[in-house]
């Protein structure tokens, strides 16, 4: 069965399930090709006659002209499955950054894959009950989306860039797909100045093609654009490249603006230099009320905060303004060193890389003082090299308490059961960017975009996870994605000329906030009381319940919620929704 989202060939011909004009093959596709184009030419050339302008034709002629190893060649997100009739063999896959959802329900009967696990509901599976070793964890740790596990006992998620075989209902073997980099690892880890400033120009060449590549659609692009350097230099690079083949204009913006956390002078510079029509959600008390139900209802499995409502509402503007795919920027912060965990590692390579005086002096670009610039030093393990030198550093040295806060609020039983997360103790920079791309946060964050998206019949596209620009920043050395003080420097380098100064010379890094204190203490008061009754909390057996209770009541008296506490909202939001109480 198949439900489609026509973005390329709106007509019938584009139509799935598709059949290979062999017979053989028979392909549904959920997702992208974005280099369908060059990859439809060359099936050109070895005979094969197209009957429709659409990636899925491409897809399934591949196969039928290469099979399973075609997977290799494609750039794009993806969620597939493709039969072959002469050997009676399944194949499923996800694209590699794991941008669209696959999931398998196994039985005795066999096995069922679906792209929403509501969809397994749909079919008569039961999803089982709670995963509460996965639950559990993701309330202490804030990770969801780290494994093949999901929220749901008899379901799981099938690993990104893995292609499964089935035959006869049966998993017969897994295979890994070679990701097709477009030829950036040729391009070595640059050593002089020199070498640096051709590899920023590489950058710039690799984002300004993944922007053109995803801008080719039969329908209207837009852009999700909060005042940052991601969703801005997405929407700039689009507007600066509407003259590249079969592409759409990117002409319209969409925004949810928050009193708190007010970002429109950045935005209003962007929207007056690309003239982009601004589409703005206020995220009011009304709406949120209204949309805080299907919100839960939607998610097959929790969300880590309040975020992702705000992104909820944003994609309903995306679909009252009548365009069907919106680009975002989610992707940066993993590849580009954008979040403040990654200033101990990038210290650590700059420290074995170029020494302790280099360290020091990238040390004091990210500290407000000499005294916090010594702590990070310490942190980034130069302790041993500085001690001699600075005897009085003993108190600075002392060690953070082991047990993270967050877990008070689970049981006392299980706090100790629940396993710790990856330390980053030891972990170059590119180790830890690594694990924020494939384990935690990205893959949790691109499963929330995408049921957020599709649920509103929107494509979010992602021109960050583009397989060039995902090469490019992984041979990066860690002075060019952090330095004096800045992070995401490659990315940086390349905006002069491109967006408004006045963005690219941020350096405060606001992400996504939501004022989550005030909605809950106000239009989600009853939503908040009913999810953390006692009572209810106590059926669960999940929790510290006095602790919860107590943070309740303070949060309802001013106090900010801990993120534990958010994550304790969404995950009974969710329950509340999947089980019926």
């Amino acid at each position: 069965g198949f439900r489609r989202l026509a973005i390329l060939d709106l007509t019938p011909a584009g139509h799935q399930p598709m059949p290979s004009h062999n017979g053989d093959w028979v392909v549904v596709f959920n997702g992208e090709i974005y280099n369908f184009l060059e990859l439809a030419a060359e099936l050109t050339a070895r005979g094969v006659v197209f009957r429709s302008h659409s990636d899925t034709e491409v897809l399934v002629e591949g196969l039928a002209q290469h099979g399973p190893s075609f997977f290799s060649r494609l750039n794009g997100m993806w969620g597939v499955l493709a039969y072959q009739r002469s050997t009676q063999t399944l194949f499923a896959t996800r694209d590699p950054w794991a941008i669209k959802p696959l999931y398998a329900h196994t039985s005795s009967e066999g096995v069922w894959l679906c792209s929403e696990i509501k969809s397994l509901r749909a079919m008569g599976c039961d999803p089982g009950p709670p995963e509460r070793d996965v639950l559990e964890a993701f309330i202490a740790d804030g990770e969801l989306d780290t494994d093949t596990r999901t929220a749901f006992a008899h379901v799981q998620r099938l690993e990104p860039g893995l292609l499964y075989v089935y035959r006869q209902g049966q998993l017969q073997r897994t295979e890994r797909i070679a990701t097709a980099d477009q030829g950036a690892t040729k391009l070595r880890t640059p050593q002089t100045l020199a070498e640096d400033h051709a590899y920023i120009d590489a950058f710039r060449q690799a984002f300004e093609r993944s922007v053109s590549l995803r801008l080719r659609a039969d329908v209207p692009i837009g852009t999700s654009l909060s005042g940052g350097l991601d969703s801005t230099a997405v929407l700039c690079a689009a507007v600066k490249q509407l003259d590249a083949e079969r592409t759409q204009a990117c002409r319209h913006a969409f925004t949810a603006l928050m009193a708190e956390y007010d970002e429109s002078r950045f935005i209003r510079a962007v929207i007056g230099q690309t003239k982009a029509e601004w589409h703005i959600t206020v995220a009011s008390d009304e709406a949120l009320i209204e949309a805080i139900g299907p919100f839960f209802a939607l998610h097959d499995e929790p969300v880590h905060s309040l975020a992702p409502l705000a992104g909820f509402l944003v994609m309903r503007l995306v679909a009252e303004a009548g365009v069907k795919v919106v680009f975002s920027g989610q992707g940066a912060d993993e590849l580009l060193a954008g979040y403040p965990s990654t200033i101990i590692p990038a210290l650590r390579n700059r420290l074995r890389e170029e020494g302790l005086a280099s360290a020091w002096q990238e040390a004091q670009a990210e500290s407000s003082g000499p005294r916090e610039a010594i702590k990070l030093l310490v942190k980034s393990e130069a302790g041993r090299l500085l001690a001699p030198v600075l005897p009085k550093l003993a108190p600075i040295l002392q060690r953070l308490p082991a047990e993270r806060a967050e877990r008070r609020l689970l049981h006392p039983d299980r706090r100790a059961m629940v396993q710790e997360r990856q330390q980053t103790r030891g972990q170059l920079l590119q180790t830890v960017l690594e694990a924020n791309l494939r384990r935690a946060p990205l893959p949790l964050y691109l499963r929330i975009e995408d049921q957020n998206s599709a649920s509103f019949s929107v494509e979010a596209r992602l021109p960050f996870l583009d397989p060039q620009l995902v090469a490019l920043a992984n041979a990066a050395p860690a002075r060019l994605l952090r330095g004096g003080g800045l992070n995401k420097l490659l990315l940086r380098k390349i905006l002069p000329g491109l967006v408004p100064p006045v963005v690219y010379q941020r350096h405060e890094k606001m992400g996504f906030p939501v004022p989550s204190a005030r909605w809950i203490r106000n239009p989600l008061r009853p939503l908040l009381m009913r999810l953390f009754a006692e009572r209810r909390l106590a059926e669960r057996g999940w929790y510290d319940v006095p602790a919860i209770i107590a943070e309740r009541d303070a949060v309802l008296a001013g106090a900010p919620p801990s993120p534990a506490f958010m994550r304790i909202l969404s995950g009974e939001g969710w329950y509340s929704a999947q089980y019926g109480h």
